[in-house]
């Protein structure tokens, strides 16, 4: 516990962790700008130009419609007979509407999990680099070494940065959060659009902003494993990159393999469970057709599957750490 309570005083004099856990919060309050557009009622000036657009596609829809009903019909019965499966283009709702041409934000209870799920992916990455920084900075400076000469055993050394890395990203990810959730609430109280906000929408908003909070202490755990392993902040970040582009170029061959890659566990974590799907083509007598097949990822595999992984590599970080030179 001493050490663990120095770490985390040295963990908040750091100046590049400060100023990270400044930016953070600063890009927090950023994403409310685009919160603030999305629930502004229309200006004249767009309401005038929307209602011009409708007017033309209704002038259209008046001297064309009956062909293009007709034309979707046949092209709707064409892929019926060319597939075996009953098709549906909504061909009886193809009259234009002037809702379509006017922006009308969603309440606050259908926009909220999808704003902070999101949002989501910046408590992750201030996590993750401060994880990184904290300890990597300490390896490439050299400075390791003093405090080893302090503190010789490098069990404790290293759980008492590994620990601090993690309790030290929780106020932070609080904190994110709550100027997003409060925010975003306070903006569309603004436009009357709160009013759909019940206790269950509540309970599950709160749920998701609570595993983004536990997935930014995770990230923050591997992040410092990570800088013990490769002794750059750059290093681990430029991993990260090359692991996320290697991702999408496996997925787009082995699409069976997502549930087991990193980023589709991270979202079920973050959404409580998600979806991918598989995209099956056959080739017949009048082309190729492909069908998309939903499949499911529950929460519990993600957990697992995250938490596993980040058990992994705080171990091998601390397998290195006892074994390899200090410079």
């Amino acid at each position: 516990m001493r050490l663990l309570r120095v770490e985390l005083r040295r963990l908040r004099s750091r100046r590049l962790i400060v100023l990270t856990a400044v930016g953070a919060v600063l890009l927090s309050l950023a994403t409310l700008v685009g919160v603030w557009q999305m629930t502004r009622p229309p200006s004249d000036a767009e309401v005038a130009q929307a209602e011009q657009f409708y007017e033309e596609q209704l002038a259209d829809w008046e001297e064309h419609g009956e062909q293009y009903v007709a034309d979707c019909r046949a092209a709707e019965a064409e892929e019926a007979e060319a597939t075996g499966r009953a098709a549906d283009w909504g061909c009886d709702d193809m009259e234009p509407q002037l809702e379509w041409f006017i922006h009308v934000a969603p309440p606050l209870h259908e926009s909220l999990l999808a704003q902070l799920t999101t949002f989501a992916a910046l408590p992750l990455l201030a996590g993750l680099l401060i994880g990184t920084t904290f300890t990597a900075a300490e390896l490439s400076t050299g400075s390791i070494t003093t405090w080893l000469s302090f503190e010789p055993r490098r069990g404790r050394v290293y759980a008492s940065k590994v620990a601090a890395a993690g309790l030290g990203v929780v106020p932070l990810a609080v904190v994110m959060l709550a100027v997003v959730v409060l925010g975003t609430w306070a903006i569309n109280a603004q436009a009357g659009l709160t009013d759909g906000m019940t206790t269950a929408v509540w309970s599950e908003a709160l749920g998701l902003a609570g595993r983004v909070v536990a997935l930014a202490v995770v990230a923050a755990l591997a992040g410092s494993a990570l800088g013990i392993l490769l002794r750059h902040t750059a290093a681990v970040l430029g991993g990260v990159v090359l692991y996320l582009v290697a991702e999408q170029i496996f997925t787009a061959y082995v699409p069976g393999a997502r549930p087991w890659l990193l980023s589709l566990n991270l979202m079920g974590w973050i959404e409580g469970g998600t979806t991918y799907y598989i995209e099956t083509c056959t080739t017949e007598a009048t082309g190729m057709f492909c069908d998309y097949t939903e499949r499911a990822v529950s929460v519990g595999h993600s957990l697992t599957y995250v938490l596993v992984a980040t058990v992994v590599v705080v171990l091998l970080g601390g397998l290195v750490f006892r074994r390899r030179d200090a410079v």
